[in-house]
């Protein structure tokens, strides 16, 4: 049954989001994966864990700071492997859901009680699967970081339950052999006395070791043994609950494993995504909530096991505090909230998020892909509605949590001192009888249980619950045990237990703990659902944002595990409710059914950004109709987005990404007036927005505005970016706005000023060639070089262009622009060929290096070779009239004026409608003696262009030379 649950909760899992496949990437997606240097291997390894999610460098200061290289390491797997195709991510997220669902089925199972284990396991499982709240997790690549958190958090708890486990079954296994060497100890110490003092030795040494057991398990259900026989001449000792197979010193070394497992998968959940960290925590009060037990030698290895999981857990969060540095800076409008001066505004606010956030759970039918801005009004008044809902929130959780903690403890309680008295009792009624029968000799108890045990031997036996005495002494103890002792002195480990006598009736000497009751496993989901939430509450720390539905991922386990115990609960008598029980499962089936059709069809709005910012049109207004606009201009949708861009800023006037996208499409439209103004608005409400100048640069100049563009484009050269969200964007606007500003002055002759704003542009970029959106050192080396020969410096050109190649050894063009230049210099001809042959050998199948090779043979008169290279680079573009007639041109300078004749041909049939080509194929035809083809082609000529001086010229010589080829 249990293998079936997990297969359909899997099955279930992938089935769900398997329409997901085909979907693209959207939102966050392409900042954190298509433009990430990260993810495409723009940088080395060691970079992702020197970078935070998005690519930008943690000591930068406008670092967003969450740290996350293992999921940033899975997206770069990913692109090794199929490049920018959606679909592997998409299914890489698949599978780490569906194996999240295996794992809160196997949690279920692990901590649920054993008469909600059957139905609640399932529905656990079931509700993970198609919970709608975790659409954004799986649907969104992003949401993989919550997604391999999550599997890891997992891991780690379930690694330190089975720590608990083997703990205790060491220290039964240390019982048990303690037990077992103290019995045959003193069974070979008796050998050597006679028949009955060997007997009466043997009976005492068992009798001893069962009163120590009894005592000992007052503690706790320590059930070692299930019986210790005694026989006439040996000693047998029955099979153990525990597992005898493993030895003490395995067990020890697995324990300690499966410690070290649990703080592996802890950081390494914590380097998928923060919350995860909450994993520790978590373990510890599963520890202290799940056995309670507080004997000492069980109280001395727990302790041990959380002082070295908390030690490992506040390193831990200490090295990640360390490592973010000071708290990132967020734009108020991600959480307006913490930017509001009324203390109490924020604080009933916060208070009200989590409330919010548990009902997405409850009823996930309203959903958004952002919740910033003021999507979620700000509670300013102690009057609104919502703090009542609050109070009554905190109110339920506090009431029930405390009354499952104080009925869970008053229950262990009473077990204790039930389980004392009864024992103590039961030790009181079986030493009575037996001084009762023999009171003449100062050893008539040794010899009653003697020959007790002789006659009852197949109907009775002794059981030995514990390792040893650790309580005060009483009258109970015997002569022999008292002798054995040193003389009635009790030492702490000494041998003093008192056998007890027990027929085939079933012993109830073992204390009964409650392991898997409702109380401490509802208080352990909750745990599991408030814990990980914690760092997302606003309490600890101001995050940016007010409500993200993919935080809810690991919070929703306890969710669901809260589900399956009240769904256990209520089918425990299901038998004798049977009509109640079907009511009840029919119900659950209809809201999974719903919850799947949900999920389903929320799948589909993740499909593609439009979809994806249309669904949250009546929950976040200005910022979906903001990001609709964007999608419907690169779309050409151009009047819808001028729509939506304008409602956007009705609802919200301040929004500066709004203002430029809406500059940029009036700037497409040719609109430069009306984009100039768009641009200053957006300059107005966000000066460090570089793009805005680079394109108010842009549209000034296409205005004639020269002067007020280069003043913008320096403003944006400028403009400060210390707190700007995405690093690489702001510093590839500037580099952007220095060439432009370069762009400027060229066309203006001012080559100094140029040159000057190059240079600016190459100390912001990068050492290395690695692109800042599209700009690279390399790009830029190879533009100021230029410059540098429009100045003659040739020098520093040639210094350029080499340290160019140098960047980007692969350049070709960058080879073909250094061989130009050399070849201005004729003592450098041979150099400069060597150059083009290095470009000739990186792009053979280059028509355009073949070109620019065959000019410089053509220049250096060697018009045989010169020929060969642009018969080359026309054979590489067949569909190239242009080439085609540079090859003729070629031919015939190089006297090969038949070859010339085909490729004058092969130009007019790629361009027929070309007057030159027909007049130049007239001309070759008239030199090989073709006079009547020669004279159709001029003829051809003057039809497309009738007042050619050459053409009319030549037709009249090749008439003339035809008119003499008749009279001869």
């Amino acid at each position: 049954m249990d293998r079936w649950v997990t297969a359909a909760s899997s099955l279930l899992a992938i089935l769900l989001y398997y329409n997901t496949l085909d979907a693209g990437f959207v939102y966050d997606d392409r900042r954190a994966i298509l433009s990430n240097p990260d993810v495409i291997g723009h940088t080395p390894i060691n970079a992702l864990f020197e970078n935070d999610f998005w690519g930008t460098p943690l000591t930068d200061p406008g670092s967003h700071g969450s740290y996350r290289p293992l999921c940033v390491a899975t997206y770069r797997l990913n692109y090794i492997f199929s490049g920018f195709k959606p679909w592997s991510y998409h299914f890489f997220n698949i599978l780490l859901h569906s194996i999240a669902t295996v794992l809160v089925v196997t949690t279920a199972r692990r901590l649920l009680p054993s008469h909600c284990r059957r139905v609640g396991t399932a529905v656990a499982g079931l509700s993970f699967a198609a919970h709608p709240i975790h659409t954004e997790a799986v649907a969104g690549v992003v949401g993989r970081a919550d997604l391999a958190a999550c599997n890891l958090f997992l891991l780690s708890f379930l690694l330190y339950t089975e720590h608990v486990r083997l703990r205790i079954d060491n220290q039964k296994r240390k019982c048990r052999h303690n037990i077992k060497s103290n019995l045959l100890r003193h069974q070979l110490t008796t050998n050597n006395q006679n028949f009955r003092l060997s007997c009466h030795g043997l009976v005492q040494q068992i009798m001893i070791n069962v009163r120590r057991l009894l005592k000992a398990g007052k503690a706790g259900p320590l059930r070692i043994l299930n019986a210790c026989e005694v026989a006439t001449d040996a000693v047998k000792l029955n099979k153990c609950q525990c597992n005898g197979s493993v030895s003490e010193d395995s067990g020890e070394l697995l324990q300690w494993c499966t410690l070290a497992g649990t703080l592996i998968f802890a950081v390494a959940a914590t380097l998928c995504k923060e919350p995860a960290i909450m994993i520790v925590p978590l373990c510890i009060f599963y520890d202290f909530l799940k056995y309670t037990r507080q004997e000492e030698s069980y109280s001395k290895h727990r302790w041990r096991s959380i002082c070295a999981l908390s030690t490992g857990g506040f390193v831990l969060l200490y090295w990640r505090l360390r490592l973010a540095g000071a708290p990132s800076a967020f734009a108020s409008a991600d959480n307006p909230t913490s930017r509001d001066p009324s203390i109490l505004t924020r604080f009933y606010t916060f208070t009200y998020l989590p409330v919010f956030n548990f009902f997405l759970l409850i009823y996930p039918f309203q959903l958004s892909f952002d919740w910033s801005m003021d999507s979620i009004p700000r509670i300013t008044t102690l009057f609104d509605i919502r703090n009542l809902y609050s109070l009554v929130f905190y109110a339920i959780i506090s009431k029930v949590t405390w009354k499952a903690l104080s009925q869970e403890l008053r229950l262990q309680q009473e077990i204790k001192e039930k389980f004392y008295k009864k024992q103590s009792n039961k030790i009181k009624q079986k030493w009575n009888y037996n001084c009762k029968h023999f009171n003449r000799r100062q050893d008539c108890s040794e010899r009653k249980s003697i020959i007790l045990h002789k006659e009852n031997a197949s109907s009775k036996r002794f059981v030995c619950p514990c390792n040893g005495c650790k309580h005060t002494l009483n009258e109970d103890h015997t002569n022999v045990c008292r002798a054995i002792n040193n003389n009635n002195t009790m030492m702490h480990l000494s041998t003093c237990v008192c056998p007890i006598a027990q027929g085939k009736s079933k012993p109830h000497n073992t204390m009964k703990y409650v392991y898997r009751s409702p109380q401490v496993a509802m208080l352990l989901f909750t745990a599991f659902m408030v814990l990980p939430f914690v760092p997302a509450s606003n309490i600890l720390f101001y995050v940016g944002f007010v409500v993200a539905e993919r935080v809810l991922y690991i919070p929703s386990v306890g969710f669901c595990l809260l589900l399956g115990l009240g769904a256990g609960t209520l089918t425990r008598n299901w038998r004798r409710y049977e009509m109640c029980s079907r009511v009840f499962m029919i119900t659950l089936l209809m809201t999974l059914l719903v919850m799947s059709g949900k999920t389903l069809r929320r799948n589909m709005d993740w499909r593609d950004e439009e979809n994806l910012f249309r669904s949250a049109l009546l929950i976040n207004p200005p910022k979906a109709f903001g990001n609709l606009g964007s999608v419907l201009t690169t779309q050409g949708r151009l009047a819808e987005a001028e729509v939506a861009f304008e409602r956007a800023l009705k609802h919200r006037p301040n929004m500066a990404d709004v203002h430029y996208n809406l500059g940029i499409l009036h700037q497409n439209q040719r609109r430069y007036g009306e984009a100039i103004k768009s641009f200053e608005r957006a300059i107005y409400f966000r000066p460090s927005m570089a793009l805005a100048y680079v394109n108010l640069g842009t549209s000034l100049m296409a205005d004639g505005r020269l002067a007020e563009a280069a003043s913008a484009l320096r403003a944006g050269a400028r403009a400060d970016g210390v707190r700007v969200r995405d690093r690489r964007e702001h510093e590839a606007a500037r580099v952007s706005a220095l060439v432009q500003l370069a762009s400027l002055h060229t066309q203006r002759g001012h080559w100094h000023k140029a040159l000057s704003a190059y240079k600016d542009a190459l100390q912001i970029l990068p050492d290395t060639n690695a692109p800042i959106v599209g700009w690279t050192r390399h790009n830029v080396l190879s533009m100021a070089s230029e410059i540098y020969m429009q100045l003659h410096q040739w020098p520093q050109a040639e210094h350029s262009i080499l340290s160019a190649l140098a960047l980007a050894p692969n350049h070709v063009e960058t080879y073909i622009t250094l061989a130009q230049m050399l070849a201005r210099n004729e003592s450098r001809s041979s150099e400069a060929e060597l150059w083009f042959k290095k470009a000739l050998s990186l792009a053979p199948t280059d028509p355009l290096v073949r070109d620019k090779f065959g000019m410089f043979l053509r220049s250096q008169r060697r018009l045989r070779e010169s020929a060969e290279q642009f018969v080359e680079a026309a054979r590489l573009s067949p569909k190239d009239g242009v080439r085609a007639a540079s090859a003729a041109r070629a031919l015939r300078d190089a006297r090969r004026c038949r070859s010339a004749e085909r490729w004058y041909a092969r130009a007019v049939e790629l361009s027929p409608e070309d007057a030159e080509y027909h007049s130049n194929l007239g001309a070759i035809l008239h030199l090989n003696g073709k006079y009547v083809a020669a004279a159709t082609s001029y003829r051809r000529a003057l039809q497309l262009k009738p007042n050619d001086e050459i053409t009319i010229t030549n037709l009249k010589r090749v008439r003339t030379l035809m008119s003499n080829q008749r009279k001869k």
